[in-house]
Parts: structure tokens; C-alpha cells; sequence
């Protein structure tokens, strides 16, 4: 348990907070100068859990500080405290999530790019009250607030603690390997082209929640999979929108310089007609090929 020289019960005004930006408990009630008051002492509470978090898990730097989620709209830390331990109460643990935008590998190995991917930034609880149902509680209250499942979420950098704790809790084993530091589980695609159908209907056409390519880069230049029968029905559209090339050369009018009769060429005419040229064709030939020369001396 981590005690503070400064009353906590104030903050918590019940077992479970969160803290988002404003760096104020979502219970919070009060004037300015209070605001101001809670906010310095909540900062010091996010900075020692994120400390202790960092020493358990042999980070060299925190995940978790008061500064960093801050400058984070799209952040939440849940903190659980025992109001009743010592004069001033306890804070006990500690649960950072997050939405972040993903490039994620499948089951099958595709490369899926996933906007605001639920994510498990952070999670701890002090060594004195572990293995006491307190994780599970925390981490039940954040799934109830986010209405998230657990088989949804991607944890980063999960410690062997964090690992045991979903495999012990919500059965999740099987893993999906990815490039980043992120942990996903099999069945965290599932169901999910259904569930994003309606947001993405006409963002990518595709009818689905996610771009899926082949790779990130292709992503950036705006390539997207759809499917072989979704490519089939769009080479088809545009078969049908563009008219034949042929058509449109053969309708071109001559204008201009490309409209002006061009001069008889013997060569031509004999490579053409692929026959061989006569005695007198021969000599007219070579009577022109000598005036030619003789124009070109003068």
C-alpha cells in the first residue's frame, strides 16, 4: 500500500476513481482553488503509482506519469485506494487504458490497420495486497466504464504478472503475433467487419471496419483490399464507365501538323508490299537517290 502525507479519503470518495487530462477524479466537486488543491495532490498519487509500476516491471523510465496524461485526450487511469488504512487511507492499484490508431497483423497474416484500438497501457497493484481479487475488481470496473471485452483489448508490453493474470482470469492463451510491442489475442477479429459495418460504410466502400493490405506502405498511398469479389465488381464498373481505346483514337480528327498528307516513301512502299523492286523501279530510285545528292551538295 502507498501512503501519502496528505488526507486521500477528499479524493476518493469512493473505493475506484478515474483521472482523465484534467487530472481531477471523475467525483470531484469544487471551487478553484480546490481544483487546483486536488489536482497537485493527484499528480504526486500518478506519479508514485507510475514509479512503483515502472520498479515492478525493471522499466528504466514510467509508462504512467501525471505530465503524460496531461497532454493525453484520449487517456484514462483508474486508481483504487483503502480509505480506511492508517490516518490519511492507501492507494492500492493502479489501471492506465487508451484508444490508439494500429497497424496489426490477423490470424492469417494481413496487415490491418485499426482505429482506436482499446488498449492496456499500464496495470498495477502493490505487492502487500496482491492475490486478493483487488486486480480483478479494478480491472472489472474498466471493462464496465469502456464496455470493453477483454478478448478485444491489446496490452503493451505486458509483464509475466499481466500475462498469468488474463490467462487466470479470462481464459486468453493464444496469441497473435505482431511487429510492435503489442500483445493481441485470437478472437480479436472476430465478428468485428459486423460490428464497424455502419461507421465505415462510407469511409473505404467496403462494407467492412478495417483497411486491410499487404502492407503499411501500401496503406499510405491508399491501396485497400477488398475482397476478390469487391475487385471484380469495381474492374467491372470500370470496364463499363471507360470506352474502348481503339474507338477514341479511330474518332480523333486530324488537326494541325498530324493532319497534313505525307510524302510517298519508296522504301516504305517496297518493305510494305514485300515484293522486288523491277529494273526501271531500281534505276527511277536510284535517278531520285542522285538528286537527292546533288540537291543536298548544292
Amino acid at each position: 500500500m502507498v501512503e501519502f502525507r496528505f488526507d486521500i479519503r477528499p479524493l476518493f470518495t469512493q473505493p475506484i476513481i478515474k483521472v482523465t487530462s484534467n487530472l481531477l477524479p471523475h467525483t470531484f466537486r469544487g471551487d478553484r482553488r480546490q481544483c487546483l488543491d486536488a489536482t497537485s495532490k493527484m499528480s504526486e498519487i500518478i506519479d508514485r503509482l507510475g514509479q512503483l509500476s515502472a520498479n515492478a516491471q525493471k522499466l528504466n523510465t514510467p509508462v504512467t506519469t501525471a505530465q503524460r496524461l496531461r497532454m493525453s485526450e484520449n487517456q484514462t487511469i483508474y486508481l483504487m485506494a483503502d480509505i480506511n488504512q492508517g490516518n490519511n487511507g492507501a492507494v492500492i492499484g493502479l489501471l492506465k487504458v487508451g484508444t490508439k490508431d494500429l497497424y496489426l497483423f490477423d490470424e492469417t497474416g494481413q496487415t490491418r490497420k485499426v482505429e482506436n484500438t482499446p488498449c492496456i497501457l499500464d496495470f498495477y497493484i502493490h505487492e502487500s495486497r496482491q492475490r486478493a481479487g483487488l486486480g480483478k475488481d479494478l480491472f472489472e470496473t474498466m471493462l464496465a466504464d469502456e464496455k470493453w471485452t477483454p478478448i478485444k483489448c491489446s496490452v503493451d508490453r505486458p509483464s509475466e504478472k499481466l500475462l498469468g493474470f488474463l490467462k487466470k482470469h479470462y481464459g486468453l492463451v493464444r496469441t497473435i503475433p505482431q511487429a510492435n510491442n503489442f500483445v493481441l489475442y485470437e478472437g480479436f477479429f472476430d465478428d468485428v467487419n459486423s460490428s464497424t459495418a455502419a461507421t465505415n460504410k462510407h469511409t473505404n466502400g467496403a462494407g467492412n471496419g478495417m483497411y486491410i493490405t499487404n502492407s503499411p506502405n501500401t496503406q499510405l498511398f491508399g491501396a485497400t483490399y477488398l475482397g476478390e469479389e469487391n475487385n471484380k465488381k469495381r474492374m467491372q464498373r470500370q470496364l463499363e464507365a471507360t470506352p474502348n481505346l481503339a474507338s477514341q483514337i479511330t474518332q480523333i480528327s486530324p488537326v494541325g501538323r498530324y493532319g497534313a498528307r505525307r510524302p510517298t516513301c519508296s522504301m516504305a512502299e517496297i518493305i510494305h508490299s514485300g515484293t522486288t523492286p523491277t529494273k526501271g523501279a531500281e534505276s527511277g530510285s536510284g535517278q531520285t537517290y542522285e538528286k537527292l545528292n546533288a540537291d543536298y551538295i548544292l
